[in-house]
């Protein structure tokens, strides 16, 4: 646009966008305004400060932005009667969003200015200004797709490209010697190990292994706050890469959110949500497993089911066996509260599945107080037997023995790295005292010395309360058992519940008078029948359960 096009000073609008984070660093923006300023002063017109509208960081894909919504306000207003960008690109990258905008400007009587665009002043030169619109949009998509296609290509050519590590691993860029890769970091990994321990063998709840966390000064690692989430804690004890050392690229992609959790007007990020792409299209890349066995992980994996598939639920009866009851049609066992009476049944869930249809499984209801109260005694006789009880003391007393020992290496580096604390703080100071680092400088790096330095102590003074625990002799094995068996009698519900979910992993209920019970603690292989002495015509009234 030449200057004969303004013929008086008008009052001016700017309006400047950027879209990455690397943009923003850069101060992109603030050139692009410099830019139109320059051009609004060439012009002769005048820009109130109150009139330049910016969006640092937004995707130009997205429509509602804070700054071109207070844009679109004061033109509604008659802030200005012309507006400045950079190119139409800027107001948006899709086409039919350019067009909208400068539409409703155009409705208002405020003239469009473009710096890097055609001048549009006659229809031609519109269509000629709307082409280059369209070219905004291709150029966007033909750069997306090309980075998209690029990154891809390197990564099955083995180039590893995630610069975002796993917690517990650091990513060591490439090098003229080394290529990317990911490194173990010590710190972390020794985290992530404590936190598997704490739940798969200490049987810590979420809400306690938060609360460690917090007590033993161990932040998370965006650091937003001090306290850990659950979300990272479930995430790290599912990831099945501390276990088996393998971290896929390609593994999800990002799709809109279709019940997003906060439903914010403005959202800089359009696609916020992430879907699980098919397995073959994974391409795995391998590291340095934190984890030595297989075992804690799965261990980790159950107990996390079970969490979910036993949380407690607004029941009118608490059905002892829940989840691990299954028919002799490979159906499970619900439990059924029985009206007339007030008797409770674990019946085959396919009277559920096939409603309204008719059910195949002919299999009656078993009464499940009588099944929950005779299985429990039969498992405590089990349990409490003394042969049984010595010899799980034992495996128990070598576990601990070896957990011990791997607590001594890590106590070890736990020490070595106080002393590199020590060694940094002396360092600090005499950088500090020579004058060459400044008082904030010094302040801030000792803060962070100093969290670190009561991480360290607080981790010591676990191990050694864990330590002093764990030192039981053979002698004491005897007075062990009559204490577990003390506790078995006053269990209360929910202990016994644990109990069972913890030892059974499923019990199979056969029609002809047969319960198999199948469970994980060694030496253990029970199977229990049951028999009807009565039944009603309509569905069983009571059951007799007797265990062989």
């Amino acid at each position: 646009m030449s200057d004969s096009l303004i013929q008086q000073s008008l009052t001016a609008g700017l309006y400047a966008r950027v879209s990455t984070g690397n943009q923003e660093e850069e101060e992109t923006i603030d050139s692009q305004i410099e830019e139109i300023k320059q051009k609004i002063v060439v012009d002769g017109n005048f820009l109130p400060e109150e009139n330049v509208f910016t969006d640092d960081g937004w995707s130009g894909s997205i429509f509602i932005r804070p700054g071109l919504d207070a844009m679109r306000d004061a033109a509604l207003a008659g802030a200005f009667q012309i507006l400045y960008v950079y190119d139409r690109g800027r107001l948006s990258r899709l086409y039919a969003h350019q067009e909208v905008l400068i539409e409703e400007l155009r409705n208002r009587d405020i003239q469009f200015f473009t710096l890097h665009d055609i001048a549009a002043k006659t229809d031609e030169e519109r269509v000629m200004q709307a082409m280059q619109g369209v070219f905004h949009e291709y150029e966007r998509v033909k750069i997306a797709e090309r980075f998209r296609r690029g990154k891809l290509y390197k990564a099955r050519q083995g180039v590893l490209i995630n610069g975002s590590a796993l917690y517990g691993y650091n990513y060591i860029k490439k090098t003229d010697t080394t290529p990317a890769h990911y490194e173990v970091n010590e710190d972390e990994a020794r985290v992530v190990k404590m936190v598997f321990e704490w739940v798969g063998i200490d049987g810590l709840s979420l809400r306690k292994v938060r609360e460690k966390l917090y007590e033993l000064k161990i932040p998370p690692r965006k650091r937003k706050s001090e306290f850990w989430t659950k979300g990272p804690i479930v995430r790290m004890l599912q990831n099945e890469a501390y276990f088996n050392g393998v971290v896929h690229y390609y593994k999800s992609e990002a799709v809109v959110a279709k019940h997003p959790i906060k439903n914010n007007k403005y959202k800089k990020v359009k696609r916020t949500s992430r879907k699980v792409r098919p397995k073959e299209e994974w391409i795995p890349f391998k590291m340095t497993p934190i984890l030595d066995e297989n075992g804690l992980f799965q261990k980790v994996q159950l107990i996390l089911t079970n969490n979910k598939r036993y949380a407690r639920k607004n029941r009118k009866y608490d059905y002892l066996l829940s989840g691990l009851a299954y028919c002799e049609c490979g159906q499970r066992r619900v439990g059924d509260g029985y009206s007339k009476g007030g008797n409770h049944y674990y019946r085959c869930a396919e009277r559920i599945y096939k409603f309204p249809m008719e059910k195949k499984c002919k299999a009656h209801g078993v009464n499940a107080v009588i099944l929950d109260g005779f299985l429990w005694v039969e498992l405590q006789k089990f349990l409490t037997d003394p042969e049984t009880l010595k010899e799980q003391a034992r495996d128990w007393l070598r576990r601990a023995a070896l957990r011990s020992s791997v607590d001594e290496q890590a106590q070890k580096k736990l020490l070595t790295g106080l002393n590199k604390i020590g060694e940094e703080e002396l360092r600090y100071a005499k950088v500090y005292g020579s004058g060459t680092l400044e008082f904030e400088q010094f302040e801030t790096l000792m803060k962070d010395l100093k969290k670190k330095k009561q991480s360290y102590e607080a981790q010591l003074k676990e191990m050694d309360v864990v330590k002093s625990a764990n030192v039981i002799d053979e002698s004491q094995i005897d007075v062990l058992c009559e204490e577990a068996q003390a506790v078995f009698r006053e269990l209360d519900l929910e202990d016994k519940k644990k109990t069972i979910h913890d030892i059974i992993d499923k019990i199979v209920i056969h029609d002809e008078g047969k319960v198999q019970v199948m469970g994980h603690v060694p030496l253990f292989a029970q199977n229990m029948a049951y028999e009807s002495l009565h039944r009603h015509r309509r569905s069983p009234q009571r059951w007799q359960i007797n265990f062989i």
